[in-house]
């Protein structure tokens, strides 16, 4: 691009459906969280292996229930909403990152729920914010090269699964303390370590979208 011309303009998703998107995400985050904060029977925790044991059967109807409402959440608001399409292969490895992010965080959840009964004070969260942000960033990079639009579509996407078990996780891991207190502290961390990171993986991928669409542009300009 030549030094202080005009950008060309970009594909932008529609202010409106951003704002859908992010209110469905809002109200499954909500909704996890007094989910999870309600006083379930809580697994042991193990150092090695799988990292826990005895897991209750009512935790796991929980996590199965709560993963495959995010899953099909995200696949039907991304489609209808957000405009991708999922038979495509770039649509299928899109669910396939969104499948296997809701299955690493449904496994955290047991492991933050074990934690709860044997963490005294604060637990320190290390890589957590990278269940939100990598998804985001992997599925925003298959869609990059269509544009700003469908990268920040795809990536917003992923969100209505991640976002939401990010959330119960936590709401697990407070649930032995007063219900008010578990629901605050849960939607406290999930804001600035799932939350936070979401955003900035959006706003990344969007820029990438919007660099293909300029170069696009530039070498159409170009071949004039």
């Amino acid at each position: 691009m030549v030094p202080g011309a005009v950008p060309p303009r970009v594909s932008r998703l529609p202010r409106r459906r951003v704002v859908r998107t992010a209110g469905v995400m809002a109200v499954l985050t909500v909704a996890a969280v007094v989910g999870g904060a309600r006083e379930w029977a809580l697994p042991d925790r193990v150092f090695g292996g799988w990292q826990v044991a005895d897991v209750p059967g009512s935790l796991v109807a929980l996590l199965t229930v709560a993963t495959a409402i995010c899953l099909g959440t995200a696949s039907v608001v991304t489609v209808r909403t957000l405009g991708l399409r999922l038979r495509e292969p770039a649509g299928l490895a899109w669910l396939a990152i969104v499948v296997l992010a809701a299955g690493a965080l449904a496994f955290n959840a047991l492991v933050l729920a074990a934690d709860s009964a044997v963490v005294i004070g604060a637990i320190i969260p290390v890589l957590h914010w990278a269940f939100t942000l990598v998804p985001a960033l992997l599925a925003g990079a298959l869609f990059a090269r269509r544009g700003a639009a469908a990268a920040t579509a795809a990536a917003l996407g992923t969100g209505l699964a991640t976002l939401p078990l990010f959330a119960l996780g936590w709401a697990l891991f407070y649930s032995p303390e007063p219900f008010l207190t578990t629901v605050a502290s849960s939607l406290w961390i999930t804001a600035i370590l799932g939350a936070v990171p979401l955003i900035l993986g959006v706003l990344a991928v969007r820029n990438w979208g919007r660099s293909r669409e300029w170069r696009a542009a530039e070498r159409a300009a170009a071949g004039r």
